[in-house]
């Protein structure tokens, strides 16, 4: 039995070095010219040199019922890497774990309703949670959420993945958990924004303090336990973002705020940034008439960064509408 993670940028090897040193590890890398960089960045990667680790090209070894499988690809690589597991992989299937954070901007899906369409015969598995990777890079603990619908699943993979530096907590709410670490990663880039326009922890505590209140907002129209909205992958992720320069979607925030096209801004971050991905399609419910005005303002500030979308971002701060 290994753990095979598909995916090796930034968190894909941090993860690599966290989970339980016990387990044989596979990391997957997409073509063969990415498998020294991998090499190199675990080198970096504290708990790395403590653990087997293999790293392949993808499908380059076979896969067993008894292996975990962890995606940690982005959003829109999810599908295409679905459909490869299921080309190589027959009866009995090992379990799919997604750590993937973002929704399918057409559809709304989260990724692993998205792995379910594809290949409704895998048991699917969600791990998300406050993960600033260069945290847990440098050897500093992490506590996630695991979710699968299935509890035999959910105790058999929580026992493969602890380790003395991870931490989880299970639930059998896995879409609700995915659709809060989507909604965290907007926010995320506002933060950035404040940050980089010179606002102000004041400002960030509004930024925090509406945020919650709109994933609480969506949370009800799309049947979330707010359980789940003041949890680890609701509030505990929101934190965690809104308050590290660690953070892509930070990052990201701190480019716009300085008018960067979102494409220079991205390309500048060099790392996908879920959030981008995420603010158009959430800004999209207002159609719904569900009170969104902070998410649709980062989102125009993500499709347009200039002056007026800044500030209209600003004054959705200070004139919340309907704020008590």
């Amino acid at each position: 039995m290994s753990v095979v993670i598909i995916g090796s940028g930034n968190w894909g090897t941090t993860l690599a070095g966290l989970i339980n040193p016990e387990q044989q590890v596979r990391l997957w890398c997409k073509s063969a010219d990415l498998i020294e960089p991998a090499r190199q960045a675990l080198r970096d990667i504290s708990g790395a040199d403590r653990v087997p680790i293999t790293v392949e090209t993808a499908f380059s070894s076979p896969l067993s019922a008894e292996d975990v499988v962890v995606l940690v690809v982005p959003s829109s690589q999810v599908e295409p890497v679905t459909l490869l597991l299921r080309e190589h992989c027959r009866p009995p299937l090992p379990v799919i774990v997604t750590g993937s954070k973002g929704l399918e901007r057409a559809t709304f899906r989260t990724m692993s309703q998205v792995i379910s369409a594809v290949w409704p015969e895998a048991t699917v598995a969600v791990l998300s949670g406050p993960t600033i990777a260069r945290e847990i890079a440098q050897g500093r603990p992490a506590k996630l959420v695991l979710g699968c619908e299935n509890v035999h699943v959910l105790l058999s993979v929580a026992k493969t993945l602890r380790s003395d530096r991870l931490h989880l907590d299970m639930t059998r709410d896995k879409v609700d958990v995915e659709l809060c670490a989507a909604m965290k990663g907007v926010f995320a880039i506002g933060a950035g924004v404040i940050a980089g326009r010179g606002l102000g922890c004041n400002d960030m505590g509004l930024l925090l303090t509406y945020g919650l209140k709109e994933m609480g907002n969506l949370a009800h129209f799309l049947g979330i336990s707010t359980a789940h909205v003041f949890g680890i992958a609701g509030l505990g992720d929101l934190v965690a973002t809104c308050f590290s320069p660690d953070s892509r979607n930070y990052r990201l925030g701190q480019l716009l705020a300085a008018s960067v096209p979102l494409k220079e801004a991205l390309a500048r971050v060099n790392m996908v940034v879920e959030g981008a991905m995420t603010a158009a399609a959430v800004s999209e419910m207002a159609a719904l008439r569900i009170q969104v005005p902070l998410f649709t303002a980062i989102a125009r500030i993500v499709e347009n960064p200039c002056p007026a979308t800044l500030m209209h971002f600003e004054q959705i701060l200070f004139e919340y509408p309907g704020a008590p």
